[in-house]
């Protein structure tokens, strides 16, 4: 952050004093990587057609996703599970 206030208002005027007011300073946490993402499936637990896909992290989420989604073929809403590929 210093660098880019270095940049914008000279080398001898960065201090603490010198950010412009309502700046925020942010501090980025560089060891977090970025997840995995794997692309699902969603099956209608009613007339067993496969509706809906969707990605979910393979990281955080360790059961099967099941969610209450429209079933174009039943003509309402029912629950949709996550099946194999």
């Amino acid at each position: 952050m210093a660098q880019v206030v270095e940049r914008k208002l000279g080398k001898f005027e960065v201090g603490s004093a010198s950010l412009p007011s309502g700046s925020k300073i942010y501090k980025y946490n560089i060891n977090i990587m970025p997840t995995k993402k794997a692309f699902i499936k969603l099956q209608c637990l009613g007339c067993k057609r496969v509706n809906y896909f969707t990605r979910k992290s393979k990281k955080i989420a360790e059961k099967k996703l099941e969610l209450k989604k429209f079933c174009r073929w039943c003509r309402k809403h029912t629950a949709h599970k996550e099946t194999k590929k």
